[in-house]
């Protein structure tokens, strides 16, 4: 197998993000790096998941129906309000379906980039 090769800012990159978690793993809260790093990304794009989550919950309480009737409802009619709301909805789909297929990447990851 080849070693992978990194550019002095790569090394750079890890250098800063190993002693921004050193805290962590010198106080005992995580075994090493790569564990601390891994929780707390996925912690980050859970929450992220959960934000955009209840956000389209909210969409669908207030208008009492889910983004396919709400889209079906606005055809040929929709007002710029309406339309608004739409891309607001969508929006918020769209950004939680990227950050759930970028948790079901992460979590496939394993030591090494090895799926």
């Amino acid at each position: 197998m080849t070693e992978a090769t990194h550019s002095s800012s790569e090394i750079q990159l890890l250098e800063y993000a190993e002693q921004l978690f050193a805290p962590l793993v010198r106080e005992g809260v995580f075994e090493n790096f790569e564990r601390a790093f891994r929780a707390l990304l996925l912690d980050y794009v859970d929450r992220k998941i959960n934000g955009y989550r209840t956000h389209a919950a909210e969409f669908e309480s207030r208008y009492k129906q889910g983004f396919e009737a709400f889209t079906a409802s606005l055809k040929g009619r929709a007002t710029p309000d309406e339309e608004e709301v739409w891309m607001d909805w969508e929006t918020t789909l769209t950004f939680l379906n990227k950050w759930q297929r970028i948790r079901a990447q992460v979590v496939k990851i394993k030591r090494g980039g090895v799926f």
